[in-house]
């Protein structure tokens, strides 16, 4: 094959093939700004509920919805980078630069459960589920980062089933909220393409 059609062969891929796990710029903003609503939502929202997992209801359920309205692979992974990048960058944890394994191992699992609930996100018990998965993964990197770093782990204290069915709660409430929005905003955003 000569160097001329090669070329011609690359010029009639479409553009959303040749960018990051085959997403089109376009989404890949949109991704980065729901990626960045994580980390900021974190940031200035503080609520003094004091329960373990509280911030999961709008953390999971902007990851949840953002995958749901761009339902496609490296959706998840793109919003958890992004949010761990800010996360980092913000100072938002105790654990230094290995904060950012907190907010990316949830955008990976995510992009690996949807497609075996066929990536109907906007079903309320599918988004529950997600949610709940998804803030038990953080959960469960906050354990493994605080025996690495030897960091003072206040939910060992109060019992880590009680911060489990923390987490549980508020982030299936956090995916149920994502399903309803991703089934009323959907059909709005039908010329996102």
């Amino acid at each position: 094959m000569d160097d001329t059609a090669k070329k011609e062969q690359v010029e009639k891929v479409p553009v959303a093939e040749k960018f990051i796990f085959r997403l089109g710029l376009a989404d890949v903003l949109r991704l980065t700004m729901f990626g960045t609503l994580i980390s900021i939502t974190k940031d200035i929202t503080r609520l003094p509920l004091h329960l373990p997992g509280h911030t999961s209801i709008y953390w999971m359920g902007i990851l949840v919805l953002g995958k749901g309205l761009i339902p496609k692979f490296g959706a998840g992974i793109i919003m958890g980078a992004v949010s761990g990048v800010l996360a980092v960058l913000l100072g938002l944890g105790k654990e230094g630069v290995f904060v950012f394994f907190k907010y990316f191992v949830p955008g990976l699992l995510i992009d690996f459960l949807t497609p075996v609930f066929y990536n109907k996100l906007e079903n309320p018990f599918v988004g529950a589920i997600c949610g709940t998965l998804t803030s038990l993964s953080k959960l469960v990197v906050n354990l493994i980062l605080g025996i690495l770093l030897k960091l003072p782990m206040g939910f060992i204290a109060l019992g880590l089933g009680f911060a489990a069915s923390s987490h549980v709660l508020f982030g299936a409430a956090g995916g149920l909220i994502a399903a309803v929005l991703i089934k009323r905003l959907r059909p709005r955003l039908s010329t996102w393409e």
